[in-house]
């Protein structure tokens, strides 16, 4: 069942990545083949040729990254990938200001100084849109996500440590699961938020996860799982999203394999 489920998983993420190769590269394409035929905006090609150019990029750098140890090399990856995504979302601004300023455009190319060539200027203009709504759903998914953190911290039960911890699971069908720390007087079986979270959401019958955000009462550094949690957290999958919250909803986004590396996974005991 979790062979077939990781299959499912790997075939969803690599059919994703493939229609993101696929649309980065007909940006560039159309940008180059039409570039002299948006006269009415003559910057639309050049913005749809770079962002095309810059989305490969940004992605090439990643997969070079996610098959490297922790190096130079590596953290320089990094640095570009940051740099990078700074400028694409700086341009994709600046291109969504150059699609609105002639929406709508004329495709009368008897109109030498006053036409955009429709392929280019629908598929830009859609191309943002879409954009747009997918990095919005993002959002709201991830502010609620923490919202449901910061509230989990307040339910928690640590009369001993006066340490309250909240965690919020998100699951692969946009469920979010929270959990908060439960503390006993006989130390031992006290229960952390993370753990607290996941029990609950493999009862109600969730078993495939993408992120979990974590938060506790230290303001001035980021938090993460106590290694059990992280080693509890590793049975459902490496690739989890790892988002460490401050009380003012600061953030540091990271990874379970990047917090618990050489884990013992479930995958030993398969192959054993």
């Amino acid at each position: 069942m979790e062979t077939t489920e990781k299959s499912a998983r790997k075939s969803f993420v690599v059919m994703i990545n493939l229609i993101g190769w696929m649309v980065l590269i007909s940006a560039s394409a159309l940008g180059i083949i039409h570039f002299h035929e948006c006269p009415v905006q003559s910057n639309l090609p050049i913005y749809l040729t770079v962002i095309g150019a810059g989305g490969l990029l940004s992605m090439l750098f990643m997969y070079l990254k996610n098959t490297m140890d922790d190096c130079l090399l590596a953290r320089f990856c990094s640095v570009f990938i940051l740099i990078l995504c700074v400028f694409i979302v700086c341009w994709f601004f600046a291109g969504t200001y150059w699609i609105y300023s002639i929406y709508p455009p004329s495709y009368d190319v008897t109109n030498t100084t006053n036409h955009c060539h429709r392929t280019l200027y629908l598929f830009a203009f859609w191309f943002n849109n879409l954009c747009v709504l997918c990095i919005s759903t993002l959002l709201v998914f991830f502010a609620e996500l923490v919202a449901k953190c910061l509230q989990a911290r307040e339910m928690a039960y640590c009369p001993y440590s006066k340490f309250p911890v909240g965690a919020a699971i998100l699951t692969t069908g946009g469920a979010i699961v929270t959990g908060c720390n439960v503390e006993n007087a006989s130390y031992g079986l006290t229960v952390c938020a993370e753990r607290t979270a996941i029990q609950r959401a493999v009862a109600e019958g969730n078993r495939r996860f993408t992120a979990i955000a974590v938060t506790c009462d230290v303001k001035d550094s980021f938090v993460g799982p106590c290694g059990a949690c992280r080693q509890v957290l590793m049975e459902f999958g490496t690739e989890w999203d790892v988002y460490l919250i401050k009380p003012d909803g600061s953030y540091k986004k990271t990874s379970l394999r990047d917090l618990l590396p050489l884990a013992f996974t479930p995958a030993h005991l398969e192959n054993n």
